[in-house]
């Protein structure tokens, strides 16, 4: 094709044709422009359908990402309301009896608040966008921007969930409840090989029990344990409410590409 046209620029100059030469030379360079317009203009949409495609697998990620992360909420909130009910109840039949040793199924409910949970934090998606800095795929800008505030968000009441832990029950309020209770292997999850440890250590339990200073220090603890825990599943509901409203977003998003 290139020996084609330079042929006919050569026959051209031969036959002095100039006039003629320099309208074809012209609509050679236009033709040549036109091109290189239309392959920048193919390449273009080959890119965008490659960035839409991906754009569509990330938000898909997001998605899946959050419908798992809502329903750990869910299993959390359940196991904050348990502490709540088990902690409350031995402070009401405590205020109703006046003993703890009155209280019915006191080891168990004890060896409850013992129990721990951290926050429920599904990042895969959001952490794979972070690192191969490729939140710009997401077009739509007020969605990028609720991604990250989310996980911003998500972020530090984790931290704060994850420090409640950390910093006061397992320091402040686990040493006191495990002086106080008979802990029983299948109450975590472990056979106990048919040992009842309660039959030996019954005197010593209730003994501990009825002391009145160790008393009062657990009861303290159970005060506690019931705060944090209340304070951890006001953070987890609000937690759930912001993946909803930004699960509804990213759903609508899907659907309209």
């Amino acid at each position: 094709m290139i020996k084609f046209f330079r042929h006919i620029r050569q026959r051209l100059l031969t036959e002095n044709k100039f006039n003629k030469y320099l309208v074809y030379a012209i609509g050679e360079i236009v033709l040549v422009v036109i091109g290189i317009l239309i392959a920048l203009q193919i390449n273009n949409w080959n890119q965008n359908r490659i960035n839409t495609g991906k754009q569509q697998d990330y938000l898909l990620g997001l998605k899946n990402d959050l419908e798992i992360q809502i329903r750990l909420f869910d299993f959390s909130d359940q196991f904050f309301d348990r502490i709540i009910v088990e902690g409350e109840s031995i402070l009401a039949d405590f205020s109703s009896l006046g003993k703890l040793t009155e209280i019915d199924s006191i080891n168990s409910k004890l060896t409850t608040l013992m129990y721990t949970k951290q926050y429920p934090e599904i990042t895969t998606t959001f952490n794979e966008l972070n690192s191969t800095g490729q939140f710009n795929l997401i077009k739509e800008k007020s969605i990028r921007s609720e991604v990250i505030r989310y996980y911003q968000r998500t972020e530090y009441d984790k931290t704060a969930i994850d420090g409640n832990i950390n910093n006061v029950i397992y320091t402040q309020i686990f040493p006191i409840i495990k002086s106080m209770v008979v802990i029983h292997p299948e109450n975590f999850g472990f056979e106990n090989n048919k040992i009842n440890l309660m039959e030996n250590l019954k005197t010593t339990f209730e003994h501990n029990l009825n002391d009145s200073i160790k008393e009062f220090e657990l009861l303290n603890a159970i005060s506690l344990r019931i705060i944090i825990a209340k304070s951890d599943k006001n953070k987890i509901r609000d937690s759930k409410s912001q993946a909803e409203q930004l699960l509804t977003l990213i759903n609508l998003e899907i659907n309209n590409d």
